[in-house]
């Protein structure tokens, strides 16, 4: 009977160990990109099967606690503890298909109209923005290329959204703001061009000179990296360089990644990294 036992436990710990020692080149290189593992993992069977490695839907972006699939679904996340289906996930009863996002806030359905992520007291989730909001010539300006799959507000009082286009291209949106709350385009301009990443570019945040500030391409990763940390960190009178580079650990790793908002990353395998302050 001892016998079983041992050989029962020897074949668990076959079984565990494999599974860690097949991805281990893939956590190395990530957390060598510094990040660190996160405890629990990411469980989603509506998105991916972690046991057979299949992704059943791509996700597009990730936000806060929601993730948007290629397809147009939008998802409902929480790392921390599961829903009441026993998964980390769950779909909102939201039947529109999302076209674009903005920030966290508005999303664009492909009907064309917009609609509220998060809502508040006052405005239920997933209701319907009209042209009451006083910022509602905001989201028209942003939004309403069909061209436009994700806009993200980089200083609001100066009037400055990066926007992302399905040429691949992230554009600066100059915009400004009259006595009567009405949002005027007075600029715009390429400020990420494909062709200095090599392909299109699918996703990005912004941060300013953070880590969390990212580009990805069709096939890359690209971080807000310091250029001259050895120098900056050991003299008082060198200011740090902060520079757009590729993070060739995480692109090592491309088709191992689910998905990643510039402070999370889940694998396809579901584990979980965050990065390190």
């Amino acid at each position: 009977m001892k016998n079983i036992k041992y050989i029962v436990l020897f074949i668990l710990v076959i079984v565990i160990t494999g599974c860690s020692y097949k991805y281990a080149s893939t956590t190395r290189n990530i957390r060598h990109s510094g990040f660190s593992v996160a405890s629990n993992s990411f469980k989603c069977e509506s998105i991916f099967d972690s046991k057979e490695e299949i992704v059943k839907e791509p996700i597009a972006f990730y936000i806060g606690g929601y993730m948007f699939t290629e397809t147009g679904y939008l998802y409902e996340t929480n790392l921390g503890k599961v829903y009441s289906n026993n998964m980390n996930c769950k779909k909102p009863e939201f039947n529109t298909l999302v076209a674009a996002v903005f920030d966290l806030s508005i999303i664009k359905g492909t009907d064309g109209k917009y609609y509220y992520v998060g809502g508040s007291e006052d405005i239920p989730a997933y209701s319907q923005a009209t042209s009451n909001d006083e910022d509602y010539s905001l989201y028209d300006i942003l939004l309403k290329d069909n061209d436009v799959v994700k806009a993200s507000t980089i200083n609001s009082k100066e009037g400055i959204y990066y926007v992302l286009k399905r040429n691949g291209n992230i554009y600066e949106y100059d915009v400004t703001k009259d006595k009567n709350n009405h949002y005027s385009l007075i600029n715009s301009y390429v400020k990420y061009d494909y062709s200095d990443y090599g392909s299109a570019i699918v996703d990005f945040n912004y941060n300013g000179s953070s880590t969390s500030t990212f580009v990805k391409t069709e096939n890359s990763y690209y971080r807000m990296k310091v250029t001259n940390s050895e120098e900056c960190s050991k003299y008082a009178d060198v200011n740090c360089k902060y520079e757009m580079v590729l993070d060739e650990k995480l692109t090592e790793e491309y088709d191992q990644i689910l998905t990643y908002n510039g402070s999370t990353l889940i694998t396809k395998y579901g584990k979980i990294f965050n990065v390190n302050n």
